[in-house]
């Protein structure tokens, strides 16, 4: 299944991707100049090497130095007007260019295919500081009830949190099949992410097989995803586990539940939460027939 999910099998449509992501950083960098911006990063999953095949980005964050705007709202809008009335291109989809929350999100149509990005424009929260900490301010738009404000963020924090943990990135993977085939749109990937870290730290010994792993993090999900307390790494007051409400943290904790007692009931029900992606499950199992994938060689 983790084979399956692979991004190697869509290297060439990411090629694609990364070429137009270098596209929009130049443009950027030309239009705003090296007096106002520094050279865009890359963000999201790609970047933290935790996406899978069927769904991912290949987002990018926009640092401007601090004197650039007066205000984060303007930044942001200035952005905006650059993408709807400045940047040329005929492979964007204008019409589907949007505000979102701390996004501009763009939509392309390369070779016949739709492809989203969003570009996150933040300020350096002091002159030249952003060189030295990589912390940005980022203006956050109202939605709904809740007013504008802003939030602080360090995008390569982010990344370097995740940098070197490779089982932990395979779980974060694994769940995220899960989340995509079920629809639960409302865990974030962030959120994922760091409770996947927190329960790997959580033990002073961790098991080794990719199925024990996957049980053992989604018994402390199940156990402690009602009442923990997850920090942003790179903004301690951001509480990130705040993101799910009350109700929804305690369906996430009951579907866990269920899915640990349908596979103890029986493994061949791991099949049904955590699926192949049939598009490339033939290319891996090419020449050696179908593998079983149960919870005691699951590896």
């Amino acid at each position: 299944m983790l084979k399956s999910h692979k991004m190697r099998h869509v290297q060439a449509t990411m090629d694609k991707y990364i070429k137009k992501r270098e596209e929009i950083k130049d443009a950027l960098a030309n239009y705003y100049g090296d007096k106002r911006v520094t050279r865009a990063i890359n963000s999201g999953s790609f970047a933290k090497h935790s996406a899978i095949n069927e769904k991912y980005d290949v987002d990018i964050c926009q640092p401007f130095k601090y004197g650039s705007f007066s205000t984060l709202e303007e930044m942001a809008d200035d952005v905006y007007d650059f993408f709807t009335n400045v940047y040329q291109d005929v492979q964007l989809v204008r019409w589907k260019t949007r505000k979102q929350r701390v996004s501009v999100g763009l939509t392309f149509l390369i070779d016949g295919e739709e492809i989203g990005m969003d570009v996150v424009p933040g300020r350096e929260l002091a002159e030249e500081d952003y060189k030295e900490t990589n912390r940005l301010n980022l203006y956050v738009r109202a939605k709904g009830l809740a007013p504008a404000t802003s939030t602080q963020t360090n995008i390569q924090r982010h990344v370097e949190h995740i940098r070197g943990k490779g089982d932990e990135r395979r779980i974060i993977r694994l769940l995220k099949v899960w989340k995509l085939n079920k629809g639960k749109k409302e865990i974030k990937s962030f959120f994922l992410e760091l409770i996947t870290i927190r329960a790997f730290e959580s033990r002073s010994s961790i098991p080794f097989g990719v199925w024990e792993q996957l049980e053992m993090v989604m018994e402390f999900i199940r156990d402690r995803v009602e009442t923990i307390c997850l920090l942003d790494p790179a903004n301690s007051n951001n509480v990130v586990s705040d993101t799910m409400t009350a109700t929804e943290k305690s369906n996430f904790a009951r579907d866990l539940e269920l899915i640990l007692d349908r596979i103890e009931e029986d493994e061949e029900n791991i099949k049904i939460y955590f699926p192949v992606n049939d598009r490339y499950d033939e290319e891996e199992d090419k020449g050696r027939g179908a593998a079983v994938l149960g919870t005691k060689t699951f590896s």
